[in-house]
């Protein structure tokens, strides 16, 4: 899933150039942020369904369904007068005096992205609400990977063969539809007892309503993060930067994902252990869970710090990269986030969203007027020291506290000389590394040797800085503990 984007970029950077991918990436960025008027109703139904599907309630699962189908054609109909409404105004978020691509016409090239993201919200992408109250997530992980894999074959062929943004385009809300006509029948399939109609009652509504008024926060913060920086940079400094950035941002939400991958895989297991195992026990998990977290966020910063630029060279050309400063803070960037990561799992396996509210439209307001601001002073770098900024002054320290406060009931002080042993050992290991790296220029400069001796590096250093970590982590016993 992740290797086949990675493959289009590739083959759009040597066909088409680095225009038409950061104004790929602009278009789909504001369609991103139209897609906030779902304001999270999708993970508010879900919650909803467990208990009529455990208790074999086919009337109340058709009801939640019957509802979601018609909020979600709302939410469509929402994005289509939004998106054709921002239709005259595309080029206010093209930098004046920059380039964009001459040969195509770009608002019917938003149009046909507009359609391919309303389509679903009109079709059957409600329906794949059963399949992960079901917990049969296999399956929708199955329909989107052949998704990927037709879209994405279809789209590197459209460019490889005919140099077509247009066809590179259309293939998408063809494929949609087939997608979900897919879908659909897999689900009736399966499920025919949650086929047909019924009413939900006014207080399921109600309810469904009070838990999206609790997750509306952070579904903007979510989307916001991801999206406003590259409508900013586009905005501000052009497509072509745009789309070199956006080169780099692929490599750092790849990581990122990856290791997510496994945390979002444990999350069940924690939520298991918040409910029946007592606060001493979680708070011991907890700070396993962080120290091996920080091993691997040490190791990975140091990757992305010392091998960016070598990749990136072997991968787009030096013609295409950008400054050291860009990967070194996009490492920084990096890191905080990783650091954050099994305190928000931890919070959000309590489900405990409505505790600080707030918290994300204060973080959005911050980053969005930060990036306006530090965009015009020092340009790109200004975007990543936003995300940066909202992360550690609100984020990070609203949200921990609320959490020890509320479920931990003690004090915050102990995790955050954590949170200062973790950087000092981060800080240490990359400073090795680059002394070291330092001498490994000196003689060699091939890039692909370079990378694997880089490598070995920051794996080798990693284990040494943190080996006193390891010894005090136990490993068997955190194995021990995530078992029980």
């Amino acid at each position: 899933m992740m290797l086949l984007p990675f493959a289009i970029r590739s083959v759009m950077i040597y066909t088409l150039g680095t225009l038409y991918l950061g104004l790929d990436s602009l278009f789909a960025s504001i369609l991103n942020m139209l897609s906030l008027s779902e304001l999270g109703f999708s993970a508010a139904v879900v919650y909803a369904m467990y208990k009529p599907i455990a208790q074999k309630d086919d009337k109340q699962v058709r009801a939640l369904l019957t509802f979601y189908r018609k909020v979600y054609r709302i939410v469509g109909c929402v994005i289509m007068v939004v998106g054709l409404a921002l239709l005259p105004n595309l080029k206010m978020f093209i930098a004046e005096g920059t380039e964009y691509p001459k040969d195509i016409n770009i608002y019917v090239v938003y149009l046909i992205l507009l359609l391919n993201t309303g389509l679903s919200y009109f079709l059957f992408a409600y329906k794949s609400s059963i399949l992960v109250a079901t917990m049969r997530n296999d399956l929708e992980a199955i329909i989107d990977m052949g998704r990927s894999i037709v879209s994405h074959g279809l789209q590197i062929l459209a460019l490889v063969l005919f140099r077509n943004f247009y066809l590179y385009v259309v293939i998408l809300p063809i494929v949609t539809v087939a997608n979900d006509l897919v879908r659909s029948y897999i689900i009736d399939k399966r499920y025919p007892q949650f086929k047909g109609e019924e009413i939900l009652e006014k207080s399921d509504r109600k309810d469904i309503m009070t838990r999206v008024g609790a997750l509306i926060g952070n579904k903007i913060g979510g989307v916001v993060f991801t999206s406003v920086d590259s409508i900013v940079i586009s905005s501000f400094l052009g497509l072509d930067i745009l789309g070199r950035y956006t080169n780099y941002y692929t490599i750092f939400t790849a990581v990122y994902a990856v290791f997510s991958t496994a945390y979002t895989a444990i999350q069940s297991t924690v939520g298991n252990s918040l409910v029946c195992k007592s606060k001493e026990e979680n708070y011991s998990l907890f700070r396993k869970l962080f120290s091996g977290n920080a091993i691997l966020t040490c190791f990975s910063t140091c990757c992305f710090i010392f091998l960016y630029q070598p990749f990136m060279r072997l991968w787009v050309g030096a013609g295409n990269m950008l400054g050291i400063e860009i990967p070194v803070l996009l490492a920084l960037y990096y890191y905080v986030k990783s650091t954050r990561r099994i305190c928000f799992l931890f919070k959000e396996a309590a489900g405990m969203w409505r505790e600080d509210w707030l918290k994300p439209y204060v973080s959005v307001l911050m980053n969005l007027v930060c990036n306006i601001l530090l965009v015009k002073l020092i340009g790109l770098p200004g975007v990543i020291i936003s995300s940066v900024a909202a992360l550690v002054l609100v984020e990070i320290p609203w949200e921990t506290g609320v959490f020890f406060k509320k479920f931990f009931c003690r004090k915050i002080s102990p995790y955050l000389l954590d949170i200062l042993l973790s950087t000092l050992t981060t800080s240490i290991a990359v400073a090795i590394v680059a002394a070291a790296s330092y001498g490994v220029n000196k003689y060699v400069s091939n890039d692909i040797l370079l990378l694997i001796i880089r490598f070995a590096l920051c794996l080798l250093v990693t284990g040494v800085v943190c080996l006193p970590a390891l010894r005090k982590l136990k490993l068997k016993n955190l194995t021990s503990s995530i078992k029980k």
